[in-house]
C-alpha cells in the first residue's frame, strides 16, 4: 500500500515538472488585443537598423510615471510598429494588467506583462514565437522588463 502511494505521488510530481518544463508563453497572449488607438499616444522611440526600422508608442501616463521615477502602471501598452524595406510588416505589443503573469514560472514570467505579435493587417500572428519575447525581456527586470525605458524617461 505505502508504495502505491509512493509510485502515485511520484507520477503526479513527475507531471508537475513536465508540465512546468513545457509551458508555452502563449498562455497568457490571449489577453492582449490589438491597440487600436496606440498611434494617439507617444511615440517615444524609433529605432533604425538597416531596412528595419521600428517606431515605439505608449501613453502618456506610462511617460509621466517613468519620468517621475514611478513604476509604470498597470494598463499601460507598448506597440512597436515594425516596418522592413519601407512596408509596415508587423506589430508587437506588450501590456500590463495588475495580476498578469502570475501563472507563469519564475524562469520565465516578465512582472504583469504579456506579449502578442500581430500581422501587420493587426490580426494575430499564431506563428510568432512569443517565448523570445519573453527571454528577450526578462534581463530587463531592473527596467520593469522594458528595453526603450531610458528613451521613456526622455521622452517629450
Amino acid at each position: 500500500m505505502k508504495a502505491k502511494s509512493i509510485r502515485a505521488v511520484a507520477a503526479a510530481l513527475t507531471l508537475s515538472v513536465a508540465a512546468t518544463l513545457t509551458w508555452d508563453a502563449k498562455a497568457g497572449s490571449e489577453l492582449v488585443t490589438f491597440p487600436e488607438t496606440y498611434a494617439e499616444g507617444v511615440r517615444y522611440a524609433v529605432v533604425n537598423r538597416g531596412n528595419l526600422r521600428e517606431e515605439i508608442f505608449t501613453s502618456r501616463a506610462a511617460i509621466d510615471a517613468v519620468k517621475q521615477g514611478h513604476p509604470i502602471p498597470s494598463g499601460t501598452v507598448i506597440t512597436l510598429v515594425d516596418y522592413r524595406d519601407g512596408a509596415l510588416y508587423r506589430y508587437v505589443v506588450m501590456e500590463k494588467r495588475t495580476g498578469w503573469g502570475a501563472d507563469y514560472p519564475p524562469e520565465k514570467r516578465n512582472g504583469e506583462w504579456e506579449f502578442q505579435a500581430f500581422n501587420a493587417d493587426k490580426s494575430v500572428n499564431t506563428n510568432e514565437t512569443l517565448d523570445r519575447c519573453f527571454s528577450c525581456h526578462k534581463p530587463r527586470e531592473r527596467q520593469d522588463f522594458v528595453h526603450t525605458f531610458d528613451q521613456m524617461k526622455s521622452a517629450r
